[in-house]
């Protein structure tokens, strides 16, 4: 959605609230005893009634307020990240990652990630990052000092299968749909404070117990204690070895926008897209439309490949220049000419853009189900909790990217190309290689202008089965 720049307060607190704030200010943290954040589940609620565009549209306001309610009484006897637990549960009835507590960081050119809390729980990470795969939850990448972690499947954690591990932490999720909370659930796996909240360990400061299976076929228990970032520790990754393939080219361009020639028969330019903005001192996305499309001119390029995996958004109003070009264009608006790569990752203003490439042009979609709906809510406002001093994040607007009675809770690819993690080892793209197949006489007839979305390839509501 559109980057917008809102003041950290948007409510009025009243005087005791107030007070507080201030004395949390002034002592360099907030309160932390959740005895003293009594009120702000309250706050919570009144803020997204307030703010929010569409605030019940999955949970009526009854069920919002039975919740503040519960976690109010409860606040005194839980500890810290219990507490920011159960205010994060209480904002994912938004159904909405743009409504989220402010610790869900996007960083550009990178993966989502959870920002450290002043509090236990949330100050220092389980030491490894997996990712989940159409053949089940992976380690891929671990501290130098962990080489034997390196690529485990993960079989077990906390005596629980990785699918009820995702039920366990899925409420304190903030998504749109099943993709979004499968791009999210490993940073909250690697989060003390979430395993904790979510009945996985006993003490927020507790090691996690993980059942894995190693490369080799071995099982391995491990007990993995958390440990503070350092950002001058080296670590390893899958698949990085000496001899090893090159990364793909969706893993390998430099941000936020950069194009390469394929050099195949098909004369194929492939455009990777991390964002949607306008970089300071850098160049914008307009003269890199322009660029791509006086290259496309001039060698007579037979397809394009837009590729928005990862892309966790921008500016949306930045847009038009791509689509115009591209509808300016109707030798290369054609389906079996124009691709757009999606994936889980695929949020907010690059969700726009897809939309509107969906509705305005011929483009086939590659890949996975994108991480948000073509009609969504954005531009969130930062408010703060006046007794915890947490920051949140609350969509201000509702964007409709789509017709008004598309209700999917996604865009959908029409070639479908799963991630194995054989393919993420090896260093393929099963998208790419699914463009490279396609053949143009396959594609069938255009459709009529904004019917693309009713298209046979978006009819399936499931998200895409996990081999846990």
């Amino acid at each position: 959605m559109r980057l917008a720049r809102y003041a950290r307060v948007g409510l009025v607190a009243t005087a005791p609230a107030a007070l507080a704030l201030a004395c949390a200010a002034a002592a360099g943290a907030a309160p932390p005893d959740p005895a003293a954040w009594a009120g702000d589940a309250r706050f919570l609620v009144a803020a997204v009634d307030s703010t929010h565009p569409e605030p019940f549209r999955r949970h009526p306001r009854a069920e919002w307020a039975a919740a503040a309610e519960s976690l109010e009484r409860r606040l005194p006897g839980l500890d810290y990240a219990q507490a920011v637990g159960g205010l994060a549960r209480l904002l994912a009835l938004a159904a909405d990652g743009h409504s989220r507590l402010d610790q869900v960081q996007l960083p550009s050119h990178a993966r989502a990630s959870l920002a450290p809390l002043p509090g236990p729980g949330f100050e220092a990470p389980y030491p490894f990052m997996c990712e989940v795969f159409t053949d089940g939850l992976y380690i891929v990448r671990v501290p130098a000092a962990q080489p034997r972690l390196l690529g485990a499947r993960v079989l077990e954690v906390s005596g629980r299968p990785p699918a009820a591990v995702l039920e366990a932490l899925r409420p304190f999720i903030s998504a749109d749909n099943e993709m979004w909370t499968l791009y999210m659930l490993p940073e909250y796996l690697r989060s003390p404070g979430y395993l904790h909240a979510a009945g996985l360990t006993p003490t927020p400061t507790s090691a996690v117990a993980m059942r894995l299976s190693l490369p080799t076929g071995r099982p391995l228990d491990v007990t993995i204690a958390p440990q503070a970032a350092d950002t001058g520790a080296r670590w390893l990754e899958v698949g990085d070895a000496p001899g090893a393939p090159p990364l793909p080219l969706y893993r390998r361009l430099p941000g936020p926008f950069a194009f390469v020639d394929l050099r195949d028969s098909a004369k194929t330019v492939y455009a990777r897209l991390r964002e949607i903005v306008n970089p300071p001192g850098g160049e914008s996305f307009a003269h890199f439309a322009e660029r791509l499309f006086a290259h496309l001119d001039s060698t007579r390029a037979g397809r394009l490949v837009l590729d928005l995996r990862g892309n966790a958004g921008g500016d949306n109003y930045l847009n038009q220049p791509l689509v115009h070009g591209l509808i300016a264009r109707p030798a290369l608006d054609r389906p079996g000419r124009l691709f757009v790569v999606t994936d889980r990752g695929t949020f907010s203003a690059a969700v726009s853009l897809a939309a509107d490439l969906e509705r305005n042009t011929h483009a086939l979609f590659v890949g996975e189900p994108t991480g948000s709906p073509a009609n969504s809510c954005g531009d969130p406002r930062r408010v703060t909790l006046p007794r915890s001093g947490l920051t949140v994040k609350i969509s201000t607007l509702a964007w409709q990217g789509s017709d008004p009675r598309d209700a999917r809770p996604w865009i959908a690819p029409d070639l479908p190309a799963p991630l194995a993690f054989a393919d993420w080892v090896a260093r393929r793209d099963p998208a790419l290689d699914a463009i490279r197949a396609f053949r143009e006489a396959d594609a069938g007839a255009p459709r009529p202008p904004n019917q693309n979305w009713v298209r046979p390839s978006q009819g399936d509501k499931n998200a895409p089965r996990i081999k846990w």
